[in-house]
C-alpha cells in the first residue's frame, strides 16, 4: 500500500508540517517540540529547522530547552560552513590546474552561492567536480598536497575508478570535512548517463573564486538524480527538502526557470528522477510545481510497477525512526529494497551480480573467528 502524507508517523507529519510552514510551530506545546527537534537532530535537519524558526520569532519567544536545541543546531551549521569554506580555499591551487575546471555540487555550491536555502545545512563532505582528462592532474596535486584516500582495498580502488563517478573519498590532516572528487553527476555504466559536456558548458562561475557551479536547471536536476537515482533514500530526508528549496530559490528569480528546467532534463534523461523528486516534494513539502508540469504527455512517467515500488518503499526509508523507538521490520525491509534498486540503476545486471558475490565473500572473510 503507498502511503499518503497522512499515513505518515506522527513524528515525520509534524516535521514535514514545520519544514515546509514554520508558522505550525508557533502553537507547538512543548511535548511536541522536544518529538520535533529530535526528529530534525536524527534527519540532520536541526540546523535547517533552527534558521526558519529564527525567521520568525526571536530565541526569547521560545520555552529554553527549545532555545538551546535550536542554538545548537544553528552553531554546527555555521561551524560546518565555515569548515567547507576554509577547504574550498585551501585546495584551490590543487584543482586549478591546466585542463581543470573545477565546479562545485550540491552542499558546497549552495553554500559558495549564498543561497538562503543552504542556511542551517549541515554538510559532511565537500563535493567538486572535474572533466575526466584532468582527473588524474587533480588527484596527483592533492596526493602532493597531503591528501589520502579513506578507502585503501584494491577493490574498493578499481570500484571507484572503473564503475564509478567519482573517486574513493579522500581525507586530510587539519580537514573537517571528506573530499568527494568527481568527474560526472552518475556512474557511467548506470541506466542513466546525463550529458556530462553540456554541464560542463552550461557551468556558471562563482563571484569572487577560481571555481563555477552547474545551472540553476542542472542543480535541481543533479540533487534529484543524487537521491532518486544514485541512492537508497534511507535517511536521506534533508536531500528532498533540498530540492524544494533550490526548486523555490531559482523559480522565484527566473520566470523561465520550468521551460529550461523541462528542457535540460530531457537533455540528460533525467526526467524520471525530476519527477519523482517533484511529485513528493509536492506531496510532502508543498513544492511550489505548475500545475500540469508532472502530466504524463510531457513526461516519460515510470512504468506502473516501478512508480508503485519506489512511492510504497520511499515513505518507510526516507524518514527518521521515531524518537525513543528503533525501526520496524518494514522499514529495514524497504531499506534493503531500496539499496537493492540503487544498485540496479548504477550497474549493468551482470556488474550487479558480480559485485554483490564479490562483497559477500569479503563481508566473510572479515568476520572474526569465534
Amino acid at each position: 500500500m503507498q502511503l499518503t502524507k497522512s499515513d505518515l508517523p506522527a513524528h515525520a507529519r509534524l516535521l514535514l508540517e514545520c519544514l515546509a510552514e514554520p508558522r505550525r510551530c508557533l502553537s507547538l506545546r512543548e511535548s511536541e517540540w522536544d518529538i520535533l527537534t529530535r526528529s530534525a537532530r536524527s534527519a540532520r535537519l536541526l540546523g535547517v529547522l533552527s534558521a526558519r524558526v529564527g525567521q520568525l520569532m526571536p530565541a526569547g519567544n521560545l520555552p529554553e530547552p527549545v532555545n538551546r536545541q535550536l542554538l545548537a543546531g544553528s552553531i554546527e551549521a555555521r561551524f560546518r560552513r565555515q569548515k567547507a569554506l576554509l577547504l574550498l580555499r585551501t585546495i584551490e591551487s590543487q584543482l586549478c590546474v591546466e585542463g581543470s575546471t573545477p565546479v562545485l555540487l550540491k552542499g558546497a555550491a549552495y553554500i559558495a552561492q549564498g543561497l538562503t536555502m543552504a542556511e542551517g545545512r549541515l554538510p559532511a563532505d565537500v563535493d567538486v567536480m572535474v572533466p575526466r582528462l584532468a582527473l588524474g592532474a587533480v588527484e596527483r596535486a592533492l596526493l602532493d598536497a597531503g591528501w589520502e584516500f579513506e578507502k585503501t582495498d584494491p577493490y574498493d580502488q578499481h570500484y571507484y575508478r572503473a564503475w564509478s563517478h567519482e573517486l574513493p573519498p579522500m581525507k586530510c590532516a587539519g580537514q573537517a570535512l571528506e573530499l568527494d572528487l568527481h568527474h560526472g553527476i552518475l556512474p557511467p555504466l548506470g541506466r542513466l548517463r546525463p550529458d556530462t559536456e553540456a554541464l560542463f558548458a552550461a557551468t556558471s562561475p562563482v563571484e569572487g573564486t577560481p571555481f563555477r557551479v552547474l545551472s540553476r536547471p542542472d542543480q535541481v536536476l543533479h540533487a534529484a538524480a543524487h537521491l532518486f537515482q544514485d541512492s537508497d533514500c534511507t535517511g536521506r530526508l534533508r536531500d528532498l527538502v533540498d530540492i524544494d528549496g533550490l526548486v523555490r530559490c531559482f523559480a522565484e528569480r527566473d520566470a523561465s526557470f520550468w521551460e529550461i528546467l523541462e528542457n535540460r532534463a530531457k537533455l540528460h534523461q533525467l526526467g524520471r528522477p525530476l519527477w519523482y523528486a517533484l511529485t513528493f516534494g509536492r506531496d510532502w513539502l508543498a513544492t511550489p510545481v505548475p500545475v500540469g508540469f508532472l502530466k504524463s504527455d510531457r513526461w516519460a512517467e515510470p512504468p506502473v510497477l516501478a512508480r508503485w515500488l519506489v512511492k510504497t518503499l520511499v515513505p518507510l526509508a526516507l524518514f527518521p525512526v521515531a524518537p525513543d523507538s528503533v525501526g520496524s521490520a518494514k522499514n529495514r525491509i524497504a531499506s534493503r529494497l531500496m539499496e537493492a534498486r540503487a544498485f540496479w540503476l548504477r550497474m549493468p545486471p551482470w556488474l550487479v551480480l558480480y559485485h554483490s558475490i564479490n562483497k559477500y565473500f569479503r563481508g566473510l572473510l572479515r568476520k572474526p573467528v569465534a
